[in-house]
């Protein structure tokens, strides 16, 4: 038997299962980059479309029905006609909200009374571009006293509290609904920019080395 020819074949053979290992290898890399261009494409193109004015993907949420969306809809590509006024008060706040359209001031009252009555019993819709100072309001629905009535153009809506922080929750909220009924889903990202960009930076600070912990 010639062994210098048996070893060539195993020679041989071990470098071919290393090729075939890194061609592997490569194979996989270039797959995982290609699904997280993939993925970040996806969320890039999702950012954008959250922001559409005509199709408002956004708007979806965890519990939220269609008339809700189409409330929230017309609420958003109409905000133009609509006025609103705030009266920061000591515990809480007083808005008074209106528009001459009597299409738009259907979705208004009703978008408004279904919010309290969620507020009310705690059912959170989490419409993926809802402000986070609207969760916070949904964890102390129990200390918020709401009174509503309808106008001839709209809405007036008293809410109070005795917490202090709930109040300040409250006079926020109705801050940022003043600036989307002014500036439509402009407003809305924008915010959502800003609470991005807080939280990387939040999430920076907390990586950065700090000396202190570790000293004995």
């Amino acid at each position: 038997m010639n062994t210098s020819l048996f070893k060539k074949k195993e020679f041989l053979i071990v470098v071919i299962v290393l090729l075939i290992g890194v061609i592997g290898i490569l194979v996989s890399i270039i797959a995982m980059k290609h699904h997280s261009g993939e993925k970040m494409h996806h969320a890039q193109h999702l950012s954008m479309d959250e922001h559409d004015e005509i199709n408002m993907p956004g708007l979806q949420g965890e519990d939220i029905t269609d008339q809700e969306i189409d409330d929230l809809k017309n609420l958003f590509q109409n905000h133009k006609e609509i006025t609103r006024s705030v009266e920061n008060l000591p515990n809480g706040i007083k808005t008074l909200t209106s528009t001459p359209n009597e299409e738009l001031r259907e979705s208004l009252v009703d978008h408004v009374t279904m919010m309290i009555t969620r507020l009310q019993e705690e059912k959170n819709p989490k419409v993926f571009i809802q402000s986070p100072t609207l969760d916070e309001l949904f964890q102390h629905y129990d200390v918020i006293d709401t009174e509503i009535e309808l106008t001839d153009e709209g809405v007036a809506l008293i809410q109070t509290s005795e917490d202090p922080q709930v109040v300040a929750l409250l006079q926020k909220h109705a801050a940022e609904i003043v600036d989307m009924v002014d500036r439509g889903m402009e407003a809305v990202h924008e915010r959502m920019m800003k609470s991005e960009s807080g939280s990387m930076k939040e999430s920076h600070h907390q990586g950065e080395y700090d000396p202190n912990k570790h000293h004995n």
